[in-house]
């Protein structure tokens, strides 16, 4: 075998290797340490004692692998006696090194929800909603010195959410004016004072899909 085939096969040896180490490594960063999950878990039913008088059980674990929330890669997500279908998560903070909730955050999610259901199906009809994401800073609540057990409305609070709503069905002519219609009632009406709100289309196409609308105000 001359010089260059041998160096062509060394190559492809080494770039082979390469990718497995590559794909190792990210596969590692994508999955949940079990370790790391039992001891968010342990130390987040300690915070709960502490800090919570209503009954309270940690349902399961987040372990946010794709860095969707800053403030934390593993949390405990909690869920409440006296709240049905409402859930929280408890977590240590990256940056301030100590444990936190989102309890805030939630109950401002689920109020906006609330607001955004009716001028959603109002505008795009009734079950034409495929899926509706809102979330606050995880922090907020530290960050306005709120406490859990006196949380204000969310109207005229300095805090900015992100919206992403999904309609089940392609994209038509007035969607664009409908969703700014919504940002201008969520201004005038609750006073939040900016954010971002996607507007998606699940219209099942894989290649000549609908563009999302975006609107940052």
């Amino acid at each position: 075998m001359d010089a260059k085939k041998k160096a062509l096969i060394a190559g492809l040896i080494i770039v082979f290797f390469l990718l497995v180490g590559v794909f190792y490594l990210s596969y590692l960063g994508l999955t949940e340490d079990s370790g790391e999950a039992e001891q968010v878990i342990e130390e987040a039913e300690q915070y709960l004692d502490e800090n919570f008088d209503q009954q309270t059980e940690v349902v399961d674990t987040l372990f946010d692998n794709t860095g969707v929330y800053e403030q934390f890669r593993y949390a405990a997500i909690v869920e409440t006696e006296e709240h049905d279908h409402f859930r929280f998560l408890v977590y240590y903070h990256n940056q301030y090194d100590e444990f936190m909730d989102s309890y805030v955050a939630e109950t401002w999610e689920y109020e906006l929800e609330q607001f955004l259901t009716a001028e959603l199906e109002e505008r795009f009809g009734t079950d034409m909603v495929y899926d509706m994401w809102i979330t606050y800073p995880k922090d907020i609540g530290h960050h306005l010195n709120i406490d859990r057990n006196d949380i204000p409305s969310l109207q005229g609070q300095s805090a900015k959410p992100v919206i992403r709503v999904t309609l089940d069905r392609g994209q038509e002519s007035d969607d664009e004016d409908h969703m700014k219609e919504i940002i201008s009632l969520m201004r005038s009406e609750l006073d939040i004072p900016g954010g971002s709100f996607t507007l998606g289309f699940n219209d099942n196409a894989l290649i000549f899909s609908d563009r999302n609308i975006r609107e940052e105000f």
